[in-house]
């Protein structure tokens, strides 16, 4: 199940604008802070920063569940 799941995830093109998106989150804000929390509406503010081409809310609410899976705390 977690093998079909992934397998789909990386044939969405939303899902790997968003991971590329966490990730740029991850190494700016996250690492360099040292904290291993950030609000939704930094999430929403970072994605709408990078501009990208999406539904802005599309891709912040899958970008929040990458920094989820990966330990990250996203305050909603």
């Amino acid at each position: 199940s977690d093998a079909v799941q992934l397998h789909a995830r990386t044939l969405s093109p939303k899902y790997r604008v968003a991971e590329e998106a966490a990730q740029t989150i991850l190494d700016r804000y996250i690492l360099k802070r040292g904290s291993v929390e950030i609000s939704y509406k930094e999430v929403v503010l970072q994605v709408k920063l990078l501009r990208i081409p999406f539904n802005t809310s599309d891709i912040a609410d899958l970008a929040a569940q990458y920094l989820h899976e990966r330990g990250v705390k996203v305050w909603r």
